[in-house]
Formats: structure tokens, sequence, C-alpha cells
């Protein structure tokens, strides 16, 4: 009985072997067939460069800047309000938009004759509200909400004004300890106003606080060269799959994969080999490119990067099944490239990664969550995979894996 198991076990080792160098010489020959394809590979190269010089370019430009006007309104001309305006109008927002001084009547016909995107108003007695323990606010109006420069606006004032009153919670739990220790109601109020005044000309003159704001870079700066970093790897993902799957039509016409299958290989092996090689050469080429890119603007590190490999290979695997689907399925070189370009305009611009998913209907951020190109964006971008995301992926697997075995089947091999 002891020697059938090893009996057993050595011909499953056997098997195991006889298979791995199948699929080990299939994919050596697609890999000199890429290698081959030197024009192509020039062409990526010469892709990579020039991403490389616009975010360059972007970045020693402070950034894309938005041409937009916004109102200011302030009827409180405190100093601890004046410091305030000082970090919303001479930090990062000056390279983004330009302000406006006006009183409220006119900020509101300003905004209403869409003149301005935004208006903020400060009203009188603002500093009293932090100084009496009271919530401050600025009152912002706002035209078009979709703008995504008023979305940024928003988001900026929500959290430095939250910082505020997070400053002025500190000092209220300061209060009632006063009052617990027996001091007086004056004698109170004196010492708030004290830590008031000192966060406010102390904390808020500080303006790297709100300089390194993840919020306040959002969109712009050197997030905005990331959103789009990472748009870029999932374009030239998708360009490098198209190009190095350029032989399979032959492959059909020239009846090598009919040859291939006769000599005692199978569908797996034949694809398996060719999505190892076209993946293996574009993930190659994009850990160059991310390297470069994480030198240039952020550290490198080991650890992201490994991370990155992971990400961006999960979804390359998909990015090239998919085209391997359309390669096999239509044989017309017109019908399958106009096929290409149509199919993979629309899966970008319902993912998100030309134009935001912010400033677009609220259909598409619902429908992004089963794009393979919206999820494969926040991986590169640093968010976790969900149980949700982890689920649709294995979804594509299971639907592309199916789908390739068809079309092989329809195309009558």
């Amino acid at each position: 009985m002891e020697n059938k198991n090893i009996l057993v076990i050595l011909m499953m080792k056997s098997n195991l072997k006889f298979e791995y160098n199948k699929l080990s010489m299939l994919t050596k020959i697609e890999m000199k067939r890429i290698i081959n394809q030197l024009s192509n590979i020039v062409l990526l190269a010469l892709l990579l460069i020039l991403f490389v010089n616009m975010f360059i370019f972007i970045s020693k430009n402070n950034g894309i800047k938005i041409q937009t006007k916004v109102a200011l309104s302030i009827e409180d001309n405190s100093f601890e309000v004046n410091t305030l305006m000082k970090n919303i109008t001479e930090n990062k927002l000056k390279n983004i938009v330009e302000f406006e001084e006006t009183n409220l009547d006119n900020g509101l016909k300003l905004l209403k004759n869409n003149e301005v995107v935004a208006l903020i108003h400060v009203d009188e007695g603002t500093t009293e509200l932090l100084n009496y323990g009271k919530a401050a606010s600025l009152n912002l109006y706002v035209g078009n909400t979709s703008n995504i420069a008023v979305k940024f606006l928003i988001n900026y004032l929500k959290n430095l004004v939250k910082v505020l009153n997070e400053g002025q919670s500190g000092a209220m739990i300061y209060w009632d300890i006063m009052k617990a220790n027996g001091f007086n109601f004056d004698g109170r109020i004196k010492e708030l106003n004290k830590i008031a005044l000192n966060y406010m000309s102390v904390f808020l003159t500080r303006g790297g606080v709100f300089e390194e704001s993840k919020d306040l870079d959002k969109f712009y700066g050197a997030s905005l060269i990331s959103y789009y970093f990472s748009a870029s790897l999932l374009i030239i993902s998708i360009i490098s799959a198209v190009m190095f799957h350029l032989d399979i039509d032959d492959d059909f016409k020239k009846g090598r994969i009919r040859r291939a299958l006769s000599s005692g290989v199978n569908l797996l092996h034949i694809y398996c080999a060719k999505i190892i090689a076209g993946v293996t050469f574009s993930t190659v080429l994009l850990i160059i490119f991310k390297a470069i890119y994480m030198v240039s603007f952020d550290a490198l590190s080991i650890g992201k990067l490994l991370k990155f490999i992971t990400y961006f290979t999960l979804t390359n695997v998909i990015i090239h099944m998919i085209v391997i689907i359309f390669y096999v399925l239509i044989s017309n070189d017109i019908v399958r490239d106009s096929c290409f370009v149509m199919f993979f305009l629309i899966l970008s611009l319902a993912s998100g990664i030309i134009l935001p998913l912010t400033s677009m209907n609220k259909i598409f951020a619902a429908l992004s969550r089963f794009n393979i190109l919206a999820i494969g964006h926040n991986l590169l971008l640093g968010y976790s995979l969900s149980i949700g995301s982890i689920l649709i992926i294995l979804f594509y697997f299971l639907i592309l894996i199916i789908s390739i075995y068809y079309a092989h089947k329809k195309r009558g091999v």
C-alpha cells in the first residue's frame, strides 16, 4: 500500500514537471517573439519618457492651475481672523485660485453671474465665538457644486474649520478643569481668552499645518500627479497588451496554434504562456517607471514598490486576458481595432481615470465598483483590497477564462 502511494506521488510530480516544462517552453517562445518586436518596445519606452517629462514639468510648475476666482467677504477684521484668512489665500490656494475681496451683496451678485465659483463670508464676531467656547464657522456660498474646484474648496474649508473647533474644544476641557478647581467665572474667561489668542497666533501662523494637509492635496499638486500617474500606468498597460499580442491572429491563420495542440500542449499552456510573457514585459517596464516616479516625487520604498508590483500585476493580467479575447474572437483587423478603441475608451471614461468620478454623474461612481480599471486605479493609488473588490476580481477571472475558451472554440480550431 505504501509503495503504491509513493508511486502515485512520483507520477504526480512527473506530470507536474512535464506540464511545467511545456508551459516554460511556450513562455520562452512568446518572450522571444515580444523581444523581436523591437519597434513596439522602443515606442513604449518613448511613451514612458514622455510621461516622465510631463509629470516633471507639472511638478516644477506647481501643478496644474485652474483658472477660477473666489470672492471674499470679511466682516471680522480681528488679528485672529486676518491670520486665518492668510492661511487660505497665501498658502497653496494662491497657486490654484484667484481671490477677490468684496462685500456680501456684491459677492452674491458675482456668484449669480458666474463671475466667481464661490463666496467665502466671515461674520463679524467670529473671534468671540471661539473665545466664548462656541463653534466657529465660515459661510460658503457656491454655484455649481459639481465643479471640481468648488469641491476642493469645500473640503479645504471644512478641514480648516474642523482644526479650529478641535482647538476650541481642547480649550473647553481646560475650562471645565478650571471650574472644578474653584476658578470663578471671570478668571475662567480670562484664562480661556489667553488660550484662544495663543492658539490663533501661534498655531495658525504655522502655515505648514495647512501646507501639509492631505485634503489640500486631494486633487492638485503632487496628488494630481499621483492620480494621473496611476491612470497613465493603466493606459500604457492597455497599449502594451494590444502591441504584444499582435501575433495571435497570425497564429490562427498560419496554423501555429493547431500544430501546437497536435504536439501535446493544451489551451491552458498556450494562453497562459501568452499572458505570462506579455504581463512580464509590460510589468518590468512599468516597475522602472514607478521607481523613477518614486525617486522624483516621493521616496523609494521597497514595501510600497512590492505592493505596487502585486496590485499592478493583478490588474495587468486581467487587461491582457481582455485583449486576448478580442484577438481570438474577431479576425477582421479593422473591426477588431475599432472594438478595441470603443471598448477601452468607454471603460476608461466610466472608471474615472480620465475625468475624476467626483465631477461626473453619481451613476458612474456606482458602476465603477465593477470596473476593473477603476478597481486597479484605486489599488495603484494606495487603497487596500476590500472583500467586495476581491470577489469582483475573482468573478472577472472566471468570466474571462470561460470567454477565452469559448472564443477559441468559436474560432474553429
